[in-house]
């Protein structure tokens, strides 16, 4: 599972539409849909509040955004 579904389904099950999400983090819903799609990627401090809110860590809401394995490097 890759981190921009990860968003999502941490979203979910916290019971925040984007919406409401949107409202919590101070920015629009366009903006909660972009990271959920991986179009943009939350700034470092939006990280944060993100797993503050969902009560997920960082590493793990975001792990697969910043870490590739070994099958996608041969790939690159």
């Amino acid at each position: 599972m890759n981190g921009k579904t990860k968003l999502k389904k941490y979203r979910e099950e916290k019971g925040y539409s984007q919406m409401g999400l949107a409202e919590k983090m101070a920015v629009t819903q366009q903006s909660i849909s972009s990271w959920e799609t991986g179009r943009t990627i939350p700034k470092p401090y939006q990280m944060k509040k993100l797993s503050e809110i969902l009560e997920v860590d960082m590493d793990d809401l975001f792990y697969d955004l910043f870490n590739v394995d070994e099958v996608e490097k041969q790939l690159l």
